[in-house]
Order: structure tokens, then C-alpha cells, then sequence
């Protein structure tokens, strides 16, 4: 199996990636879920297009036997992914200053509210797990 490198970077529309063990290959994707997709396809297409000008590729990206390694700085890391109550608050749609007291323990949330927490706090650990720095 054959590592790709991946560098992805978020910006306003989702996800944007640059396949740096295939130069001049791009993608870009509204999720990681949908990026990975997309840079399958642009794999295949690039690879369509070196094998089209006779250009040598391993026959393991010809195949498709490849892993994909998403790579992300630390800078847009921190940029992008509610690493802070506020950040966790944002992004699952919430008052701050509800969450905070939440963690403060001056108040009880719902068992709605503790879902909804626990489902955005696992969505952003989900997203980590997928990416290398």
C-alpha cells in the first residue's frame, strides 16, 4: 500500500487539499468525509492524464491501492477546530456562556443539551483523528 501525502487546509467553503506527492494535483471538499472523496477522483484523473503525456506512475496509484495521509499545520489546526469552550459553544450552535456554566457546574444541561455537546465534541474528535501534523 502506497502512502499519498495530503496537505489540506480549511477555509470558507470547507476543505481545501493539495496532493504533494503528485504535483499540480488539487481537490477541495465542503467535509473531510467529501474531500477524501474528492481526492480520490482527482487521483484518478491526474494519473489519467500522466499515463495520456507517458509519464511514469507506480502501479500501486494505478490500481487505486493507496492511503491517503491528510497533513494540516498547526497554525490552521488551531484556527479551525473549537479547541475551547467557546470554540465547542460556536460550533454546535450554542450560548457560550451556557456551555460555560455547564462546565462550571452552576448549571445542569438537559439530556438534549448533553447530546448535542457530546455529539459536536465527538464530530471534532473525529476530524482530528483523521489528520497528521
Amino acid at each position: 500500500m502506497e502512502k499519498v501525502d495530503v496537505l489540506v487546509r480549511p477555509n470558507h467553503e470547507g476543505w481545501w487539499a493539495e496532493i504533494t506527492s503528485l504535483p499540480g494535483c488539487f481537490s477541495a471538499g465542503e467535509t473531510l468525509e467529501n474531500l477524501k472523496k474528492n481526492i480520490a477522483e482527482a487521483i484518478d484523473l491526474h494519473i489519467e492524464g500522466l499515463l495520456d503525456d507517458d509519464q511514469k506512475v507506480s502501479d500501486a496509484l494505478i490500481h487505486g491501492k493507496y492511503e491517503l495521509e491528510l497533513h494540516i499545520n498547526l497554525h490552521d489546526l488551531f484556527e479551525h477546530f473549537p479547541l475551547t469552550i467557546s470554540g465547542v459553544a460556536k460550533r454546535a450552535g450554542m450560548n457560550r456562556t451556557l456551555l460555560n456554566q455547564y462546565a462550571k457546574g452552576e448549571k445542569t444541561m438537559s439530556e438534549k443539551q448533553a447530546l448535542r455537546i457530546t455529539e459536536t465534541i465527538q464530530k471534532i474528535g473525529s476530524e482530528l483523528a483523521e489528520l497528521q501534523f
